[in-house]
């Protein structure tokens, strides 16, 4: 009887940190899926940024090149 005593006491134990973990994980859960979706907007924002800055310099580049190297005599 002690050794089914102690083994329901070792899985009430156990039980209840199930329990604890349970409750828990759905907070931890929708705060990471919220970071994510910060992350991914940021991403999305940095990404056209350096799309308007490649624009810019393929801008540049071409007025550049378009120059002739040597003035006209």
């Amino acid at each position: 009887m002690e050794i089914f005593g102690g083994f329901m006491m070792m899985m009430s134990i156990i039980g209840f940190f199930l329990v604890v973990i349970w409750f828990i994980l759905p907070f931890v859960i929708f705060n990471i899926k919220g970071r994510v979706d910060r992350s991914a907007a940021m991403l999305e924002e940095m990404d056209q940024r350096l799309k308007n800055i490649e624009r810019i310099l393929q801008d540049y580049r071409n007025v550049e090149e378009q120059r002739p190297l040597d003035p006209p005599l």
